[in-house]
């Protein structure tokens, strides 16, 4: 099995790196107006080692740390602070007020190997499997209380949905099983099955149900074996369920996929190539619906995958071609190639789970996919790195027509705001704070 983290997959062509954060499984069709986005939000950017951050219209920017060499991970807001690791490889959980009042980072707490933000609180593992929880505004992790002991140090990441924490816990003080509890510690630990989720990316919402991808055989490293096995947990409470217990999936086939509306794409057949990335020639794109059916999506392996509509999903295969099809009674019933070559990434921008657009980015630029299934270019969009996020209209990019300086696109693909006069390094975090 090949060792990759989030976003696990992708040996996708190096013209665009683009991440998205994934929420729930709500849609609407092409044309039809999904929620307006709510309101400005602030983008978070590195420029020759200064943090910075400056709304989606151009206002407000502000310069938070100077002279600090930035080389933080996993920014994420909570209160008055933004919460960061100090570089990938420490455990030294710090925090800056997002005012910039402050021009020195502070130590949090030291010893973290994972840690999340929720509301108007944190929440983060100690190297002792301990998960706690603190206000966001906390003078110090004095402050802070026990949520839950024997986590899975070798499987730290954790998740917080509807009130409660969903992790990787030691069984009886042995065994690793997904586990859930409530996110105040209070009440019992809910043990949902055996195996480990490997990042909160694997836990997917609807309405009703929490799903979560499994992986039964946590401890093999080395080989892609059938162990991935899909869970669903009533958002209200009541018993797990496994979905497809007799038929789990392989598990390259699974970190080669990804989900979309109501559907898990993975690649049957999918094998590392001598270069040590997917071989996607050789696997079949499927699709296994949240009750565990499986159904052919494509001839080949598939990269990339996003709702158009609530009968459609636009691809994207191993070759760069791009292609909506069209679902009944849960069958292919006609599937249409789209005119645009060397696509590495079809995603959709949402608001409260329903879909604003489904944009494409190909070699060539960046497109809108149209109601009527036409691309539409979207104007001056020279980029070498995008963002955006649920919620939150449009998307930041830095653009390399103007010598890698920010910009936010609109939704409407054709009206571009610049938002920086230095060069960009890269963009670290889209928030509403």
């Amino acid at each position: 099995m090949k060792n990759i983290s989030l976003f696990f997959k992708r040996a996708v062509c190096a013209f665009i790196l683009c991440s998205l954060i994934v929420t729930g499984l709500g849609v609407a069709a092409p044309g039809e107006a999904a929620a307006a986005p709510t309101g400005d939000a602030y983008v978070y950017y590195v420029s020759d080692g200064d943090l910075y951050r400056v709304k989606s219209d151009g206002t407000g920017a502000e310069r938070l740390l100077k002279s600090f060499n930035f080389r933080g991970t996993e920014l994420k807001p909570a209160g008055d602070y933004l919460y960061f690791m100090y570089d990938a490889t420490s455990t030294t959980l710090l925090r800056v007020a997002v005012d910039g009042s402050e021009n020195i980072p502070k130590r949090f707490y030291d010893s973290a190997v994972y840690f999340e933000t929720n509301k108007d609180f944190i929440y983060y593992m100690t190297d002792k499997g301990a998960i706690y929880r603190a206000p966001a505004n906390a003078a110090d992790a004095a402050e802070a209380k026990l949520v839950a002991d024997m986590a899975d140090v070798k499987h730290p990441r954790f998740t917080i949905v509807d009130g409660r924490i969903y992790y990787n816990a030691l069984k009886n003080g042995r065994t690793t099983w997904v586990a859930s509890k409530a996110a105040d510690g209070n009440g019992q630990v809910q043990w949902i099955g055996a195996g480990a989720f490997e990042d909160p990316w694997f836990v997917r919402t609807d309405s009703a149900s929490a799903y979560i991808m499994v992986n039964t055989k946590p401890e093999e490293t080395n080989y892609s074996t059938d162990c991935m096995v899909l869970y669903s947990v009533p958002r209200k409470g009541g018993a797990p369920k496994a979905i497809n217990p007799k038929s789990p999936l392989d598990t390259n086939s699974v970190y080669s996929g990804g989900w979309a509306n109501k559907y898990y794409l993975f690649n049957k057949g999918i094998v590392l190539g001598t270069d040590g990335d997917y071989n996607y020639a050789k696997a079949k794109g499927q699709v296994m619906t949240m009750d565990g059916k499986t159904l052919p999506l494509h001839k080949t392996g598939v990269l990339e995958i996003a709702n158009v509509g609530t009968d459609k999903l636009a691809f994207v295969d191993g070759a760069g071609k791009a292609y909506v099809s069209t679902f009944k009674n849960n069958k292919i019933v006609s599937t249409k190639a789209l005119s645009v070559n060397n696509v590495g990434y079809v995603r959709n921008l949402l608001t409260d789970g329903k879909v604003r657009a489904t944009m494409l980015f190909a070699s060539s630029g960046a497109y809108m996919l149209k109601s009527d299934l036409s691309l539409q270019k979207m104007v001056g969009v020279e980029w070498d790195l995008c963002l955006y996020k649920d919620d939150v209209s449009g998307f930041f990019y830095v653009n390399a027509g103007d010598n890698g300086r920010l910009y936010h696109m609109n939704d409407d693909g054709k009206t571009s705001t610049k938002l920086s006069d230095e060069t960009i390094d890269r963009i670290v975090l889209i928030s509403k704070q």
